[in-house]
This record gives structure tokens, sequence and C-alpha cells, in this order.
């Protein structure tokens, strides 16, 4: 009887053990995982290429745009796909209008060429200007890119700049290359005169 509450004791004692080791480990993931800070870095003045892309013209509520412009960045890829279209370079958003209830923009791939492309409803195939830029690297989420935003804000208003044509963001390195999102680089631009 004694032996069969030890073992019993014992088969409580390591499953409790193991299960203190399992949150252990997750707290301490978690942690580390907190501890991460985006970041930004002003570039200052650029010169960004233009080029051809494919985009589609959306209008999302502020609340849900990453997560749309994230499913919507797919249907495109898979359009892209099923024209067999020739990607040009990472893919980027053209801000058209902006507030705290709703974002209009473009999302955006660049491709060869355009020519001969039936496009569906909302779908724009466009060159994207060659044009001077005020340049912010953001690394890390992508739901705090607004302080990468502010800072292109005050160096405008420090160099007496004017915005020229719509803000834009690059996606150099996200979700498409890796799910780890501290190692996301997105550069925001203000185009400029």
């Amino acid at each position: 009887m004694i032996k069969k509450l030890i073992k019993n004791l014992n088969y409580g004692f390591k499953e409790t053990l193991i299960t203190f080791f399992v949150i252990l480990i997750l707290f301490m993931v978690a942690i580390q995982q907190s501890k991460f800070k985006s970041s930004n870095e002003y570039k200052g003045k650029q010169l960004h290429q233009g080029g051809i892309y494919i985009g589609k013209i959306l209008s999302t509520p502020s609340k849900y745009f990453d997560k749309i412009q994230k499913d919507e960045f797919s249907k495109l890829n898979e359009f892209i796909n099923k024209k067999e279209l020739t990607r040009n370079g990472p893919p980027f958003i053209i801000y058209t209008s902006k507030n705290n209830e709703s974002t209009q923009y473009i999302i955006a791939i660049p491709i060869d060429d355009c020519n001969n492309i039936n496009l569906p409803l909302k779908f724009v195939c466009n060159y994207f200007p060659k044009q001077d830029v005020l340049s912010v690297i953001h690394k890390g989420y992508l739901h705090d890119r607004g302080k990468a935003w502010e800072i292109l804000d005050k160096e405008l208003h420090k160099k007496s700049k004017k915005i020229f044509n719509a803000p834009f963001e690059v996606f150099w390195k996200g979700f498409e290359q890796n799910k780890d999102s501290t190692t996301w680089i997105t550069g925001l631009y203000y185009p400029i005169k």
C-alpha cells in the first residue's frame, strides 16, 4: 500500500516538475521577446529608383490595416504567379490617404512590364517615378513603425521641405522572407521637392 502511494506520489511529482519547467521556459521566451525594441534610423535625403509595378487599390479601417495588407499581398502574389509575371523588387505600399479611421493605399510589387495584362477590378499597372526622398529604416515589428513616420515629419519640418508625391513604404525584408518580425526591415519614404 505504501509502495503504491509512493509510486503515485512520484508520478505526480515528475508531472509537476515537467510542467514547472515548461512554464519556466515559456516565461523566459516571452521575456526575451518583450525585451526586443524596434529601431529607427534616419537615412536623410536619397534618390529612390522608380519602376513599373502591379498593384491593388484598397481602403481599409486603420485598425485592421496591417492584417488586411498582409492578406492582400498574398493575393497579389498569387495573381503574379498565375500570370507568370517576373517580380523585380520587394513589395511596397503607396499611401494615398491616411487618417485615424481609415487608410487608402495601393499595395504594389515591382514587375518587368505591364504589356498585355488583363487586370481585374481595382488592380493597376503603373510606373512609380524616380524621386528624391527623405528616408527612415525601421527594423522590427510593423505595428510600431509610427515612430519612424514621426521622425520623417520632424525632418521634413526641420529642412523646410514639402511632400511632393505620395508617401510609401518598402518591405526590404518582411513576412515573405522570415516569420520572425524582429528581423523585418522596412523603409519609410517621403518624396520631397
